[in-house]
């Protein structure tokens, strides 16, 4: 369904039971039939195994109070039961537990609170030598202990972020002329991806590979049993983080999403399945590693390809209904097509390109207010345009036609896209990707600007002439947002508003304390990496807005509301990533809500959702009461 809201657009999809919030986020399937509410037999349920209620709404007050305390049973005892890291509580284990389940003599005698677990953990996590050994530390907490794994990544959200997701890479070489930055901090992502095969311990996931296609389906019931899935997360690694095709090693990109979705939504963890659709590679020092663990050959292309992702897409619809699929850092010839083409038949969602777009389009809605002007009336430049530029251009053109009332035509023509070629103008159709051709301007407009030696129009000359109101970066050009051309668009607005999202840090398109100052301190900002916040005109230290498909949401509006700008205009356009599960449910009430407006959900009721309620669905890292089954 469409939910038109302040100024952006969603898509919802019915909530469930055991649909957490946030899980049905925004951008959702269009698709009208959907199989019938499943209760989850785990939660709720009477001895025969029928839930103790009808309805989502009458079990409210029971999971609200009673979700945390519920035993879990369980046959396990002694070292089996410490080797299961969903059950494991190490030194958190009760006396009578450890009587009950053999772990008396097996364990330490103190009885430690989960706090004094996860200072424990943290402090030694702090102790290892790099972001690397750091990764491997928490990685393999979460293989011994998941309640504590999760604990600790909430307490400390900020420290961990970057290590889970994206996790750490050493230097990323960046193929452009612009000047190194070592003054910004060495945020490193995505070595562990690169190392996949070196560092591998343990399976983790589900690994589908197209020389065992005609098996799928059993290999996919050998992870879990449908009824048991509510979301799936799936990449083909060929578009990650900036450093491209990483083969196998992309199930920790989709491992690190399915950690967003528990730390940020409260998904139950053991309800995400993570996919890595193994086609091979084009990385040669994936293929000339004697050690690569995946499909050792060139990525399979074309049709063969579309065959196996069909394959795969048509066993989740069928067998997994009721689960939404992720697709996850897909690479930019297929992830708009894949996304287009099963959009309208099954519920999916394509975080590069509609996550983004959507805090994206809620930080300008802020940006937007605070210059007491509207949308429709922006000058838009998209720096890179890539999946994720132009799925947030994509966004913005969409919000401009149902909210402003913009044709298309009208809406096209408030962006200046500039990628590989320069800016895209009707000159270009030949070598545009899918979904550029709505983003082009005419040719005949630009006769006159200046262009280099090899004939395109740069990113300098399209500010000079378009004179923007929004520049927004997704190009991974560290320094491209130079003092020459964040001048040049102060001369010609206000308060510009300058986003450059690249990440990590070392690839952002400028530090936000240079724009700063290149603006007067005018410039309104968000970045898609941490920055150390940066002082306003009046002294004020001011936080940077971090814009990242990190951060899950739902709804544009019910997102830009939260925005602490609104309340002080030297504030953040963004909430702090610390209130992400306060945020999520804020979000999720709404497109909860919106599908009940819409008669789409499937609950049969037509009182609304309350946050309590969707507080209720969040999983919480605690230690349950187990009990023993004989």
């Amino acid at each position: 369904m469409h939910r038109s809201l302040a100024s952006g657009t969603l898509r919802a999809t019915r909530p469930r039971a055991r649909q957490p919030a946030a899980l049905q986020a925004a951008f959702q399937s269009d698709a009208k039939q959907r199989n019938k509410l499943k209760f989850d037999s785990s939660e709720a349920v009477d001895e025969n195994g029928v839930p103790l209620a009808n309805t989502l709404h009458e079990n409210q007050e029971f999971l609200a109070h009673k979700k945390n305390e519920r035993p879990i049973w369980t046959a396990l005892r002694g070292k089996a039961l410490l080797n299961e890291p969903s059950l494991n509580k190490g030194a958190g284990f009760t006396m009578e537990e450890r009587e009950t389940f053999g772990l008396t003599g097996l364990l330490p005698h103190e009885v430690h609170s989960l706090d004094q677990q996860c200072k424990r953990a943290y402090s030694q996590m702090q102790e290892r030598p790099s972001p690397l050994a750091k990764y491997t530390f928490l990685s393999s907490l979460r293989d011994q202990n998941i309640v504590l794994f999760y604990s600790l990544c909430l307490r400390y959200l900020d420290s961990v972020l970057s290590i889970i997701y994206t996790p750490t890479e050493r230097t990323l070489r960046v193929m452009y002329r612009f000047p190194a930055r070592p003054d910004l901090p060495d945020v490193q992502v995505g070595e562990a991806i690169q190392k996949y095969s070196t560092i591998w311990r343990r399976p983790d996931g589900l690994f589908l590979s197209i020389a065992h296609q005609n098996k799928l389906r059993e290999m996919m019931m050998q992870a879990k049993r449908p009824k048991d899935i509510d979301l799936i997360v799936v990449t083909d690694s060929e578009g990650i983080l900036g450093i491209g095709d990483q083969g196998v090693g992309g199930q920790l990109i989709a491992q690190g999403k399915a950690n967003l979705y528990t730390l940020g939504g409260g998904i139950d963890p053991s309800r995400i399945l993570s996919v890595v659709l193994d086609v091979g590679t084009d990385n040669p020092a994936l293929l000339n590693d004697p050690l690569y663990l995946g499909l050792r050959r060139k990525r399979v292309r074309g049709k063969q390809y579309d065959e196996f992702v069909e394959k795969f897409c048509d066993i989740v619809r069928e067998d997994y209904p009721q689960a939404m699929l992720h697709f996850e850092d897909f690479g930019v010839s297929n992830a708009a097509r894949l996304l287009a083409k099963y959009r309208p038949i099954q519920s999916c969602f394509n975080d590069d390109m509609q996550g983004t777009a959507a805090v994206v389009l809620a930080a300008l809605v802020s940006a937007v207010k605070v210059t007491k002007s509207d949308l429709k009336d922006q000058r838009i430049v998209v720096f890179g345009f890539g999946t994720a530029g132009y799925g947030i251009a994509d966004g913005i053109r969409t919000a401009l036609m149902l909210e402003a009332g913009l044709t298309s035509e009208e809406a096209r023509k408030v962006f200046w896209c500039i990628d590989r070629p320069g800016l895209l103008t009707s000159s270009h159709t030949d070598s545009l990707r899918p979904g550029q051709e709505n983003f082009i301007r005419d040719a005949s407009e630009v006769e006159t600007w200046e262009r280099d030696e090899e004939g395109r129009i740069g990113l300098l000359e399209v500010v000079k002439q378009a004179k923007p109101t929004i520049l927004i970066g997704c190009s991974t050009m560290s320094g491209a947002f130079n003092e020459e051309v964040c001048r040049e668009m102060a001369k010609h607005v206000e308060r510009p508003i300058i986003f450059p999202l690249s990440n990590p840090t070392k690839l952002a398109e400028a530090d936000p304390a240079d724009v700063n100052e290149w603006t007067n301190g005018m410039a309104l900002m968000a970045t898609g990496s941490p920055f150390p916040p940066v002082r306003n005109p009046n002294g004020k230290l001011h936080k940077v807005a971090e814009l990242s498909d990190r951060m899950i949401t739902a709804g544009v509006a019910a997102l830009a509301r939260l925005a602490p700008c609104l309340q002080d205009p030297d504030e953040s356009l963004l909430p702090a990533m610390g209130d992400v599960r306060h945020i999520s449910v804020k979000v999720a009430v709404a497109v909860a809500n919106a599908a009940l407006d819409e008669g789409l959900s499937r609950l049969g009721r037509t009182d609304r959702f309350t946050e309590e309620e969707i507080r209720s669905f969040q999983w919480d890292p605690v230690y349950r009461p187990l009990e023993l089954v004989d």
